[in-house]
């Protein structure tokens, strides 16, 4: 059997960069073309969409009257959105897994934003898209209630046409939000049942994109169901011929008439690759329309010469659809999106997950859908979540399973344009639910569903994060059938309860998500082969199975293992108790073998032609690809929960580099750890001091692996354990090369090699700035790696200590974080870890130069700068787009 396998790339093992010159993040995307013809231009129209997130006014508390529009907010904070309160109290207490009190501020909050509209968009509609906040909003236009925003999931949309100011007089829209965990939905004094903090961190605010849209009086309509009871547009492909490049597009567009009169509408579509070059264009038949009526228009074409979305050609199209009335153009709207054909299969040795007609395994990671980032919180620019997705790209990670509640936007939109598969739920609490909270749930995943069912990356509709009822699983699927028919897309649950979601002859769900490998009749743990038995033939046969979330131990990653300093043998951390070893307790090392072991036990077994009992597992994920301000397990010893292949600053522990090697398709390797310990461990009570030998360990996809010492050969081992780790027992500490080789035959294939670090020289600085540099926004940010090296520049990785940091220029010191100690957040210092940490800076509406500066008593300074851009805003508007990160080519 063949192992998966990817070509040696240390990402993020070692920083590169000087500490003067940012790394630029992006570049032009090479663009497919047919022929050199001039780039396709769509038509003008009234339709228009504005940045709405720049230069608010905000203040932490409840204020009487904060809606009327005459108010003094000029001592208000003034801010940007996406916007999120909690980016200086997060990560900063204690967590445990009971959830409790995460150290966040729960309350009342106010926004304000000031804006003028142009005289000449009088007339025509006008809209609010807010895409999310946390958890609720009273929102207020010129000192009205225009709406009220409670799910803390969905976007949402306001039509403020009738009360909206135009030319000269200003406009001050108000949103009161309230974050409080106690919050009840006003109708019906129901809580949401996922606004809770140990399933649903609470970083509060309007903490994603605020838009502005302006359209005709005849208009397409936006996929804000939510506010506005609106659907917008559902690109959607049938037919598929992959050997011609060919499909069917199918467009369907739902038109809304307001102009007080009669009117023959027609859809025309035109579908264009990223370098504008036409593959299709059709027209749909005229339809006339009453004044006030809301109808869907279709258009159906041929898609030619086509690329097709998939996890290894994430390939997307524009879909331009021009709506015109007797003939005139009236609006254009864009529609970015993927054309692929999934296929969901039971059946043992043959199920799975297809697509355009090939088995695709997917691999990678549970994520919390607040992803949020210690020092930053929820809220932060586009390209940081787009450096994210990347990180799961560069560790051949393909699927993401969100869990509880629907994902940002920004994050579902770079998953696709990372070609990552994606679970969508609606929002739960790990538990099935009647009466209004049940109705809640439907209400989330029909809003949900059309806001993201143009998204060729999310395959799964997810109805509950634990098992649910026979009868919601039904409505589930209901509303899957009825707003997104033709998707090819699944419902389903994660859940292990066999009866319930299947009745003794009918199983009704789509796809089955599991856990743990939890057994169904005896609710205890089990292996991933024993779990195939626990589920009954008719399952099997009608639908696949996937791991959603496996793997639940912790490991902090400072923790190198148990030779290395400063942590180790029997010196504790500060509030940190980890030598007292629970079962979720681990080292770096350690966390990574247990992960190891634990991917091979689902990948082995993923088929079995030769025993009727094996089902093929469709995919496996593993909790945590980034640590969480959420429920933890380490309850008297971390600020976070630390299950992460990265910290909470995107910092790789080493099971990140083994999900790497494991995940890979060409041949790699990791040598887990690093080549700089003491020479002698010191004695204690029970052990007299003895020179420092370990187990090296060397995880690799090859056939054999080679260790070298100081050009020394230790042998050759080719028998690996649990499929990855290649061991090399009681190798003693010398000074100088580490190298490990890996060989398919005699052909070495992969190496790495390590060298043992001097003494702390130096620290190092490497910043981080998006594609188009940091942009004078309110909201735009940067990240500065700081690391303790030796007098070569080598990474000194045992080192631990304070680094103090200086700032100067138009920014906002946000910081890091260290793991296992308390309000480190937005401090100006920061203990590295392993050698290396990570701080941030949020940017402000000032442009300048931002300098800052790292010292420690005895090591030489280190300093770098950037300069803030100033951006277009102009009476609180802009037309500034975000930055997005390079997608794979």
């Amino acid at each position: 059997m063949s192992k998966p396998t990817i070509s040696r790339r240390d990402f993020l093992g070692t920083a590169a960069a000087t500490a003067t010159l940012p790394v630029l993040l992006g570049t032009s995307r090479a663009a497919f073309a047919l022929t050199p013809a001039a780039p396709y231009i769509p038509p003008q129209s009234e339709r228009a969409r504005l940045n709405l997130n720049l230069n608010w006014k905000f203040l932490r508390d409840d204020v009487a009257g904060a809606e009327a529009q005459a108010l003094d907010d000029s001592q208000w904070a003034t801010i940007s959105t996406p916007h999120s309160f909690n980016d200086v109290d997060s990560f900063r207490k204690i967590i445990s897994h009971s959830g409790g009190d995460l150290g966040t501020y729960k309350g009342l909050s106010w926004y304000r934003k000031h804006f003028k509209l142009p005289a000449s968009y009088s007339g025509r509609k006008i809209f609010i898209e807010f895409e999310g906040m946390r958890q609720a909003g009273d929102i207020f236009l010129n000192g009205k209630p225009v709406g009220l925003y409670e799910n803390g999931i969905t976007a949402f949309g306001v039509d403020i046409s009738g009360a909206v100011n135009f030319g000269s007089q200003e406009n001050v829209l108000a949103v009161k939000v309230d974050n409080r965990t106690t919050y009840k939905e006003r109708a019906t004094g129901v809580n949401f049942e996922w606004n809770a903090n140990d399933f649903n961190p609470d970083h509060g605010g309007i903490n994603r994109h605020v838009w502005l849209h302006v359209t005709g009086k005849i208009h397409q309509t936006l996929p804000l169901y939510a506010g506005l009871e609106t659907t917008g547009i559902y690109a959607h492909a049938a037919n598929f011929d992959f050997a011609k490049r060919s499909a069917d597009v199918t467009v369907d567009s739902e038109v809304r008439n307001s102009s007080g009169d009669r009117a023959t509408v027609m859809l025309s579509v035109v579908v264009a690759d990223p370098a504008g070059v036409v593959h299709a264009q059709f027209d749909g038949e005229s339809v006339d329309m009453v004044d006030g009526e809301k109808t869907v228009l279709t258009a159906t074409g041929a898609l030619k010469a086509a690329r097709f979305w998939s996890t290894v050609d994430p390939y997307l199209y524009n879909v331009y659809t021009i709506l015109k009335v007797d003939g005139k153009v009236v609006d254009v709207e864009t529609t970015t999106t993927g054309f692929r054909k999934a296929e969901f299969k039971g059946g043992a040795g043959s199920g799975g997950v297809y697509l355009n007609g090939k088995f695709v395994y997917l691999k990678g990671f549970a994520q919390r859908s607040s992803n949020e980032w210690a020092g930053l919180g929820q809220a932060y620019p586009d390209w940081i979540h787009d450096y994210t997705a990347r990180l799961i790209r560069e560790c051949h990670g393909n699927y993401v399973r969100w869990m509880h509640i629907s994902p940002q936007k920004v994050d579902a939109d770079a998953l696709a344009r990372f070609g990552i598969i994606q679970v969508c739920p609606a929002g739960d609490k790990e538990r099935d639910v009647s009466g209004r909270q049940w109705d809640q749930r439907l209400e989330v995943m029909r809003d949900s569903m059309i806001y993201f069912r143009n998204n060729p990356s999310i395959l799964f509709w997810e109805a509950g994060n634990t098992v649910v009822t026979v009868e919601h699983l039904q409505q589930m699927i209901e509303i899957r059938k009825q707003w997104d028919p033709n998707g090819q897309r699944v419902m389903g649950a994660r859940g292990n309860d066999d009866a319930v979601l299947n009745t003794a002859t009918t199983p009704i769900a789509e796809f089955y998500g599991v856990m743990i490998g939890q057994d169904p009749k005896t609710d205890s743990l089990a292996g991933p082969a024993d779990m195939f038995r626990a589920y009954s033939a008719a399952r099997r046969d009608r639908a696949p199975l996937i791991e959603t979330e496996d793997f639940r131990e912790e490991g902090a990653r400072r923790f190198w293992d148990d030779y290395s300093p400063p942590y180790f043998q029997a010196k504790k951390g500060p509030n940190d108790t980890w030598r007292i070893r629970s079962e979720y307790l681990f080292t770096s090392e350690s966390f990574a073998l247990a992960g190891i072991k634990r991917y091979w036990e689902y990948w082995q077994n993923r088929i079995s032609n030769s025993d009727a009992a094996h089902s093929k597992w469709s995919g496996y994920a593993s909790i945590y690809f980034t640590d969480s301000d959420a429920d933890g397990r380490q309850d008297s010893s971390e600020v976070c929960r630390v299950s992460g292949k990265l910290d909470a600053v995107r910092l790789p522990k080493q099971l990140y580099f083994a999900h790497r090697v494991m995940q890979n398709e060409q041949p790699d390797l990791h040598i887990l750890g690093h080549w700089t310990y003491p020479e002698e461990t010191a004695a204690t009570p029970d052990v007299p001091a003895h020179k420092t030998a370990k187990t090296v360990y060397v995880v690799a996809n090859t056939e054999s692996v080679e260790l070298w010492l100081n050009g020394k050969s230790l042998g050759v081992n080719s028998k690996p354990d649990t499929g990855y780790v290649f061991a090399f027992p009681d190798v003693t500490f010398v000074p100088g090369s580490l190298k490990a080789v890996g060989r398919n035959g005699s052909r070495v294939v992969a190496q790495q090699e390590l060298t043992t670090a001097g003494q702390p020289a130096a620290i190092k600085l490497t910043l981080t700035v998006g594609p188009q540099g940091l942009q004078a926004d309110g909201q735009d940010a940067a990240f500065i790696d700081f690391e303790v090296v030796d007098a070569k520049g080598q990474r000194c990785p045992t080192d631990d200590a304070r680094v103090d940091f200086a700032i100067t220029g138009p920014a906002i010191w946000r910081g890091g974080y260290n793991s296992g100690k308390i309000d480190t957040t937005n401090n100006l210092y920061l203990n590295t870890e392993c050698g290396i940490n990570r701080v941030s800076v949020r940017s402000t509406l000032s442009p300048g130069t931002i300098s800052i500066t790292a010292t420690r008593a005895g090591l030489k300074s280190a300093q770098t700068q950037m300069v803030s851009k100033a951006v277009d805003l102009s009476d609180g508007l802009s037309t500034l787009k975000p930055q997005l990160l390079q997608a794979p080519a």
